[in-house]
């Protein structure tokens, strides 16, 4: 991840007006959006090609539609919150972190990346507890990860359409997409800001990585300036 230096909600000046449906759509990738430095307001992301490229990059092996669409309906579809999902039932019945880790190895057999799951998301508990940074309560937990696959999403379309591999309309389907599967599972900001971030600990683990994920949660759900405390969700 990078550390962003750029001016924080940067809004496109020649933004052309949207519908609310396609404006909230489109804030589902904030937190995404922010950290790569991306307009708040606009399908355009602000980026050069060649940021745009290395954007890409991360998410395919091959920078052509059919590639990029197996990544479009993997996020849609299935994404880290189906791994999430299995893990999160037995990571909440078993508070012993050693019992915890058995309970999944034993479950889960050679599959590697729910133990990791596991310790990251136990290691963050840990870390926002000693810290008193923010609250993450069972609900939040159960609620899942899906605003960080979704939010993802709304990112890669953006960044899709900017290099050229979406046209327009394509683009705007795949983010009203996340805006109505957000819609029907959250019921604020709030609630996806937390989802988006227990994502991103799971998959970026380490004090460093959490304060930043926590700098962006806080800025995103708090700060007078974000889209998201000036537009009602829903």
């Amino acid at each position: 991840m990078e550390t962003n230096s750029a001016p924080l909600f940067h809004r496109n000046p020649q933004a052309p007006p949207v519908n609310r449906n396609r404006e909230q759509a489109l804030l589902i990738g904030l937190m995404s959006g922010e950290q790569e430095f991306f307009y708040t307001n606009s399908l355009t992301t602000g980026r050069s090609r060649e940021e745009l490229s290395r954007h890409l990059s991360l998410a395919v092996r091959l920078k052509d539609k059919p590639n990029i669409q197996l990544v479009f309906n993997f996020l849609k579809e299935e994404g880290e919150r189906s791994a999430y999902n299995i893990m999160i039932s037995l990571f909440l019945s078993e508070h012993n972190e050693k019992k915890r880790e058995a309970l999944i190895k034993e479950r889960f057999l050679g599959i590697d990346r729910f133990v990791q799951y596991c310790r990251n998301l136990s290691d963050f508990l840990v870390y926002i507890k000693e810290n008193n940074t923010i609250e993450i309560t069972n609900e939040d937990l159960q609620r899942g990860i899906l605003a960080w696959d979704l939010g993802h999403l709304v990112s890669l379309a953006r960044v899709s359409y900017d290099y050229g591999l979406l046209a327009e309309e394509e683009a705007w389907k795949y983010i009203e997409f996340a805006g109505k599967k957000c819609r029907e599972t959250f019921a604020c900001w709030k609630e996806i800001g937390k989802s988006f971030l227990l994502g991103q600990i799971m998959s970026y683990p380490g004090e460093e990585n959490f304060q930043e994920a926590i700098r962006y949660f806080l800025l995103s759900t708090e700060s007078p300036e974000s889209p998201w405390v000036k537009c009602k969700f829903g």
